[in-house]
């Protein structure tokens, strides 16, 4: 992606139901509050965040393009980042090229895992997917893992610990099985705007603080440096 191009945030795993699109929709609602202008890719064949975007609410005033031609993707993303602050991409639940095309232009890899075995190992598998299409590019491409619909703390520390191990960055940040996120999708809305002070909306204001200082981390440095010298 060539310079002066908005931020690029691809979700991405080989496992179907892990929390991709509620992460992006989420991510995009909020950051679209925050006053950024934000833009939408749906590469699913299932495209659920395309008919989130249909109903009408807060995540319909964004932009969406939907595409499943793996041969457009990157036209696409380029074309979305030349005109919006960040551009968020949210791939299908398995593993083809549209995805690795998506993951070549990102500025950052989003794998969301839920907290079982399954979901770890696949999480441990797109981290190495990353890595290869970084050799392949020769270029940065950052990636964190996100644990999502977690129920019980411990369960949720152990596969903390896992993704630890295996090295696929886990964010501090994670989003809890919450009954607003399944009312959201009806909606095509989200919790930060359902319910402004409920603890999902704290999850999704956390992340995209966290996605922010690795996205914008050196605006975010001088915010810190400037109130510091206020």
């Amino acid at each position: 992606m060539a310079k002066g191009m908005g931020k690029i945030l691809v979700a991405a795993t080989g496992k179907g139901g892990a929390g991709k699109t509620t992460s992006i929709a989420c991510l995009a609602i909020y950051w679209h509050l925050a006053g950024k202008s934000v833009a939408l890719l749906d590469v699913d064949a299932n495209q659920t965040l395309t008919r989130w975007h249909a109903h009408g609410d807060v995540l319909s005033e964004m932009t969406l393009r939907s595409a499943t031609d793996e041969t457009l993707m990157i036209p696409i993303i380029s074309e979305l980042a030349a005109d919006h602050d960040i551009t968020l991409v949210d791939c299908a639940g398995a593993n083809n090229q549209a995805m690795i095309f998506a993951v070549g232009a990102a500025d950052l890899v989003l794998i969301p895992a839920m907290t079982d075995e399954a979901n770890v190992f696949e999480a441990a598998r797109m981290h190495r997917i990353v890595d290869n299409v970084i050799s392949l590019t020769k270029r940065a491409i950052a990636s964190r893992s996100l644990l999502c619909r977690v129920k019980r703390a411990v369960v949720a520390n152990h596969a903390r610990a896992q993704l630890e191990a295996l090295n696929t960055n886990p964010l501090d940040a994670q989003l809890h099985d919450r009954v607003i996120f399944q009312e959201a999708t009806f909606h095509g809305s989200s919790p930060t705007v359902l319910a402004p002070k409920s603890a999902s909306a704290r999850d999704i204001e956390h992340l995209a603080q966290e996605i922010e200082l690795i996205l914008w981390r050196e605006s975010a440095k001088l915010k810190v440096k400037s109130k510091r010298s206020a």
